[in-house]
């Protein structure tokens, strides 16, 4: 939740305005609602499907099917970036009467992004697939560990 939602909205919410040499920048109010709207929505989801897939016991298909949806998600939520306006990023600058505009431009950096996250659903996939074919093996070391601890208790 800190990483998708939280350090987000404290970064945009710190360049909203800044001040540097005595020239204000400034970005737009609805660019900056715009872009809080996105996280928040794609931060809420991915925090609710990351609670789901840490809390499934390991190597188990629905810890896979979660961690799969996370990786999904986590790309729709770079890809939101895009549209929320985050990766053209366009300041107004106030110097006393005149003013002006500067654009920094990070969708160079969203794409290299999005192929980090293309190779990670599919090993996600292979994951998951390796839990699905592999259920009975899974299950009989699992049970097998949980005797051998049983028996050390004893």
């Amino acid at each position: 939740m800190a990483i998708t939602i939280i350090v987000p909205y404290l970064t945009f919410t710190w360049i909203k305005q800044l001040s540097v040499m005595g020239f204000y920048i400034v970005l737009e109010q609805q660019a900056y609602e715009r872009i809080i709207f996105w996280i928040a929505a794609f931060g809420l989801l991915i925090s609710g499907c990351a609670f789901f897939n840490y809390s499934a016991p390991k190597q188990s298909i629905r810890r896979g099917i979660f961690a799969l949806l996370q990786i999904l998600l986590n790309s729709l939520y770079i890809w939101s970036y895009k549209f929320s306006g985050a990766t053209e990023i366009v300041f107004s600058i106030i110097v006393g009467p005149s003013s002006g505009s500067i654009a920094i431009n990070l969708q160079n950096m969203v794409m290299l992004y999005m192929g980090i996250y293309f190779l990670t659903i599919i090993l996600k996939g292979y994951d998951l697939i390796d839990f699905t074919v592999n259920r009975d093996k899974i299950r009989l070391k699992r049970y097998s560990k949980k005797l051998d601890k049983e028996e050390k208790e004893k």
